[in-house]
């Protein structure tokens, strides 16, 4: 990514926390914290589930490698922080998008044209999954959802196209799971619902601490292997 694109990406405000929060300076990391996002405050390690034994897989096919923009740093003190645990992912539009965990479609949105640069403007899938928590796949490409609301659906299974609808910055996926909901606009931060959890990726490396952003993650098959590589 180009040094004007991070300059716009970072000062952009969208309603669901694609900008780097205005708090994120703190105290040195304690022994159960870690800081992945530079711009982002500390989190506890033991809140990540294990890489292991993560319900959820990198939200691209296999074999595909994509650069991590921005994880805790989408924190912000003014929407209480619901957006810590989001990441987004740099990739072309109309890249072939697959279901993190197995759920329901609970949400569709895929009417926005890409590049609009409006603010809850943007296309999206959102899937409930078994324990009621919610994951969002966000600025889609329009047209690019490839179910729909009532479907359910296989780990792994492609659901949508990404693409760069909404204020975004640049072509990406904005993705986070959510603690219930669905939460529509304009209602993206609305708690106790809209706060996001922490999650970890089987299928991408051992990372006690979540995925790293300005790292590039290779989704590995697990029919081969259980972990991916991280360059």
């Amino acid at each position: 990514m180009s040094l004007p694109t991070q300059l716009i990406f970072a000062t952009l405000l969208l309603s669901i926390g694609c900008a780097a929060g205005t708090e994120a300076a703190g105290p040195a990391p304690t022994l159960d914290e870690c800081k992945p996002d530079p711009a982002g405050p500390a989190v506890k390690r033991s809140a990540f589930p294990k890489p292991k034994v993560s319900n959820y897989i990198l939200p691209f096919e296999p074999g595909k490698s994509f650069l991590i923009w921005r994880t805790t740093s989408h924190f912000n003190a003014g929407n209480k922080g619901v957006g810590l645990y989001a990441i987004d992912i740099e990739m072309p539009i109309g890249t072939p998008l697959i279901a993190t965990r197995a759920g329901r479609v609970v949400a569709v949105q895929e009417s926005f044209p890409d590049g609009n640069d409006k603010d809850l403007e943007e296309n999206f899938v959102m899937v409930e999954h078994e324990d009621k928590t919610i994951s969002r796949y966000i600025h889609l490409k329009q047209g690019g959802a490839l179910v729909d609301v009532g479907d359910l659906v296989k780990q792994g299974q492609h659901i949508a196209l990404s693409g760069n609808s909404g204020q975004t910055g640049g072509p990406h996926l904005h993705l986070d799971v959510q603690t219930c909901g669905p939460n529509l606009p304009p209602g993206y931060n609305t708690l106790p619902c809209g706060q996001t959890v922490p999650v970890n990726f089987r299928n991408a490396g051992a990372n006690e601490c979540g995925l790293l952003p300005n790292k590039k993650y290779r989704a590995a098959s697990e029919n081969t292997r259980r972990f991916g590589k991280r360059k």
